[in-house]
């Protein structure tokens, strides 16, 4: 009997290491899953994104006292770096400062490090990287698809039917988060809205030849979106017969110039000619 006793305890004290091992290896797996998710959100992309959302969602959003629920993607409780955003300022050129302690740093990226290294907890863990939401948002119009002398330029592609089908489905996915259907007049409103803006341009039958464009988009709500109207004005603005405008104008304006300043010298000189011819006449006279 006793054997028996001893060897329960045994087994016992056996499965209570064993069960706080496996507890002990969740717990560091969820921490380095944790850590893995913010370091691998791209922070400038997320950057692109909330500006995009600031500009175009927003404003619509609370136009309507909507409450965007929090498993919304795009819900600002759930910003992963939304507080990091607005604790950093830019003290002098390309200096940044951290406003949780104030020090100060020579550029943005050692200042984000300095959160993950010094302010961690000011990290959502469980929030929501914008920067996964980018193909949605078309963050690219934005920032990737400047050519390197400063021009717009429209990239086309074979469109790939299944693809833009499983970004449609995500688009609506989101949407659906966000804006639950049938939930209230104004979530359905906004879900029709956005359905517009962000989902309908996503498919092949809404481009000519199997090409898609990128950057296409309905005009619904474009035209309401400052930072969208900006991609178009500078697309107008940057254009090459804008450029040859500007060209001759210039040419113009200098060979103005040498015309002007010929005919002052030609003045000068038939003036001083006049002077000597005078000087002369009054000598013989």
């Amino acid at each position: 009997l006793v054997k028996r006793m001893k060897l329960k305890t045994r087994l016992l004290r056996s499965l209570l290491g064993l069960v706080s091992f496996l507890a002990l290896i969740g717990f560091l797996h969820g921490a380095e899953d944790s850590d893995s998710r913010h370091a691998s959100c791209n922070r400038g992309r997320s950057r692109l994104a909330r500006d995009i959302l600031r500009e175009e969602f927003y404003p619509h959003v609370r136009k309507l006292n909507f409450q965007l629920p929090l498993n919304c993607p795009f819900s600002q409780e759930r910003d992963m770096f939304l507080d990091n955003e607005q604790h950093k300022k830019e003290v002098r050129f390309n200096n940044w400062k951290c406003l949780y302690c104030n020090k100060i740093f020579k550029s943005e990226a050692y200042l984000e490090n300095h959160y993950v290294n010094r302010h961690p907890e000011t990290i959502k863990q469980d929030g929501f990287c914008l920067a996964d939401y980018c193909d949605m948002l078309e963050c690219d119009m934005q920032d990737t698809l400047k050519s390197p002398d400063g021009m717009f330029k429209t990239t086309t592609y074979r469109c790939d039917a299944k693809r833009m089908q499983k970004r449609r489905h995500r688009c609506h996915s989101v949407l659906d988060k966000c804006f639950p259907p049938h939930s209230s007049d104004a979530a359905n409103r906004l879900h029709h809205e956005f359905e517009k803006l962000y989902c309908d341009h996503l498919s092949c039958e809404a481009s000519p030849d199997g090409l898609g464009e990128v950057a296409r988009r309905p005009h619904a709500l474009l035209s309401q979106s400052k930072a969208r109207n900006e991609y178009h004005s500078k697309k107008t603005k940057n254009s090459p017969w804008k450029k040859l405008a500007i060209v001759f104008g210039v040419l113009f304006a200098i060979i103005l110039f040498i015309f002007y300043l010929g005919v002052c010298l030609y003045q000068k000189d038939m003036a001083i000619l006049e002077d000597l011819r005078k000087l002369s006449s009054n000598r013989f006279s």
